[in-house]
């Protein structure tokens, strides 16, 4: 295991330890950093770069130890030498940049010191004559390509817009534009004071990342065409994007003020100084042109100065090619983050429709996992989520972690959820997968479709599984990316005798005959508290003797201990809703997309009560839209006094016939689940 080192321990020195470190691991080697090393405010994106790399030196044994910034050496980095008591076989090498021969001196009698023998001490300043950033701790190499880079059918261009300012009224509409043209995809690379002006701005929809939110080596894996603006190179991570870029054969072209890229040898365009004619410049000269731009820059000597293998020959270590861990490629399905039974059930329907060539594997929370694994699929099991307020991004940490082993370069993802976190983002773009989105719509008043879209660009395909009205299906995105299909829901088949039979062996477990069955079904408190609603209805039910009224909940639902204490009310956890309420007199749902649908294509009479929270769908909307045709009967929060009284009219006075003969003659779409799985096998096979 390689340990990178720092000389000193800063911001500056952590994010070169981790650009090192990666580059390493890509390589092939097996790098690492010291947990110490971690500062208190690295930040968010630093946080899950560093989470693969991060560990205890107590618990593994150095085989190499590479210490960079030798040029600035403190006690701390000395004390941790001295620590590991590293035998005399295992190589120490430094790096720096040493303005004088003295301190390259210095800096050798210091490492000597610590460690008993000498070090290895590399000279960056003779290594890279004309660095890109000559103040960089990190060494600013790169695994230079030699052969032709694959080139994507609509190119992505990264801008990093550096020093600029935006106040410039023509800037944010300029940049606009070039982000609607067509032609390319446009990212760009900002600032936090830059991107909370694009955000307060009406060009908030703008793409854009901050400088941590991806690791060097994934901006340069995932972008075409490079493009700085401001006044010199902004920092040691957007320096070593720009070498990663170059040396695996994309377009670099320098805007900046003082030609920084330019002036460093480096085989790079120049440009524009100002994004207005940056469009232009574009299409007018590079769109079109980067096989052989590429091929002029694969020529040039600068190459060699920043290529890794002289690091590692000088340092002793042997290039390591790393076989996948598996020969086939795998569809891993995500069912959102949290709990999530809902998506999982989605998911395993649509995954039930594969080829039978495709191999699928889940990676979802603990609740969905038995859900999961009676349909027959293998499950990966991830960190249920707890609160965390010293950090709240520690679950997502741990599923990116379990994604990212569980996938490898060229597999699939397919995610259902609302919310794009970090864990898959960063997934897909570390492990170049083909990703498939599964986005359900209606979503309630005032999120904010910014904020929810502006990680769509990741995805292969979004499939969007619609309502089952047509004035549900809200658009949010366009684009040939998009796929509208037909609902998506599990269907159950039940003929009259299998129905009679559940109904027995339901009368024979709870040791009473019963002549009406109400099965009420509004979650388990996860999304929103329904206690006081249950409560309600357990007690209209108390009276009627010949009724059995079943708390039906997802396995390992909470459900409120007094639900227990009613004589007629009974509560069950399965995953055989659907089963028991085909064999149900009426149903009382909250208004789910799941719950809807199989309500809806079964044909069984409900009433619904939508539930209410700031990140579930608008549930009410969608209970509107069945019972303006009758379809249903509908309890709001602000109706519940009703309740009793539509209960009544459901069970003594016919009401769910009235219901049953209105879902007779309804038409509805078609079930979109086999028409998903084609999109996502054809995303799979590149098509």
């Amino acid at each position: 295991m390689i340990f990178i080192e720092a000389g000193s321990r800063s911001l500056r020195s952590f994010d070169a330890q981790l650009i090192f470190a990666e580059q390493l691991a890509a390589r092939g080697f097996t790098a690492c950093i010291d947990a110490e090393y971690l500062p208190e405010n690295a930040g968010r994106g630093r946080v899950y770069e560093a989470a693969r790399f991060l560990v205890d030196p107590a618990e593994h044994q150095a085989e190499t130890i590479f210490v960079l910034g030798a040029e600035d050496i403190d006690d701390l980095l000395l004390a941790s030498l001295r620590h590991k008591q590293l035998g005399p076989d295992v190589p120490v090498i430094a790096t720096g940049r040493f303005l004088t021969q003295q301190s390259y001196v210095g800096a050798k009698a210091r490492l000597a010191y610590a460690l008993g023998r000498e070090a290895t001490v590399i000279d960056l300043t003779d290594f890279q004559p004309r660095s890109v950033l000559p103040s960089a701790i990190s060494p600013l190499v790169a695994d230079v390509r030699t052969t032709p880079r694959p080139t994507r059918e609509m190119p992505n261009v990264t801008v990093v817009l550096g020093s600029m300012e935006l106040d410039n009224p023509e800037t944010l509409p300029c940049l606009s534009r070039m982000s609607n043209r067509g032609g390319y995809n446009l990212r760009l690379i900002v600032s936090g004071a830059q991107n909370e002006v694009i955000n307060a701005s009406p060009f908030h929809d703008l793409p854009t990342n901050l400088y941590t939110d991806l690791s060097s080596l994934t901006l340069a894996n995932s972008t075409d065409i490079l493009v700085m603006f401001g006044h010199g190179i902004a920092g040691v991570r957007m320096a070593a994007f720009a070498v990663e870029l170059i040396a695996a054969g994309g377009v670099a072209i320098d805007c900046t003020d003082d030609e920084a890229l330019v002036s460093s040898g480096a085989p790079v365009l120049l440009g524009p100084k100002t994004p207005f004619s940056l469009d232009g410049y574009l299409t007018g000269k590079i769109l079109g042109n980067t096989s052989q731009i590429a091929e002029q820059a694969r020529m040039s000597q600068w190459l060699h100065t920043v290529d890794i293998s002289r690091l590692e020959s000088a340092a002793g270590l042997t290039h390591e090619t790393r076989e996948p861990v598996r020969n086939t490629q795998r569809t891993l399905f995500f069912p959102t983050n949290g709990v999530g039974l809902g998506h999982a059930q989605r998911c395993a329907v649509i995954a039930n429709t594969l080829p039978d060539d495709m191999s699928s594997v889940f990676a979802a929370f603990p609740s969905c996992v038995p859900l999961v694994r009676r349909e027959g699929i293998d499950c990966i099991p991830l960190v249920s989520r707890i609160d965390m307020t010293d950090n709240p991004d520690g679950n997502d940490i741990l599923t990116y972690r379990r994604l990212r082993a569980a996938l490898q370069e060229n597999d699939s993802l397919v995610f259902d959820g609302g919310h794009v976190f970090d864990s898959v983002y960063r997934v897909i773009l570390e492990r170049s997968l083909s990703a498939v989105w599964v986005r359900r719509g209606l979503w309630p008043d005032g999120r904010s479709r910014q904020t929810m879209l502006r990680r769509e660009s990741v995805f292969d395909r979004v499939i969007v599984p619609s309502e089952a009205f047509e004035e549900l299906n809200d658009a949010y995105s366009y684009g040939d990316h998009v796929h509208y299909v037909g609902p998506v829901f599990r269907q159950v088949v039940q003929s009259a005798d299998e129905r009679d039979a559940l109904r027995a062996r339901l009368a024979e477990r709870f040791g009473r005959e019963f002549k009406q069955l109400v099965v009420s079904m509004l979650g388990g408190g996860v999304a929103s508290d329904r206690s006081a609603q249950l409560q309600a209805i357990s007690g209209m039910f108390e009276d009627r003797t010949d009724c059995l009224h079943l708390v039906v909940t997802w396995p390992g639902s909470k459900v409120q201990p007094a639900t227990f204490g009613w004589t007629n009310t009974r509560v069950v956890q399965t995953f055989e809703a659907t089963s028991l309420c085909l064999a149900a007199d009426l149903v009382i749902s909250a208004a789910g997309y799941n719950s809807v649908l199989e309500i809806l294509y079964h044909k069984i009479p409900a009433i619904l009560i939508p539930q209410s929270a700031p990140y579930l769908d608008n549930q009410e909307r969608r209970a509107r839209a069945l019972a303006d045709r009758d379809l249903c009967a509908i309890i709001t929060e602000k109706d519940l006094m009703k309740l009793e009284r539509t209960v009544s009219d459901c069970l003594d006075h016919d009401e769910v016939e009235f219901y049953r003969s209105a879902l007779d003659r309804i038409e509805l779409p078609e079930a979109g689940a086999s028409r998903a799985a084609e999109i996502i096998a054809e995303v799979r096979h590149g098509k």
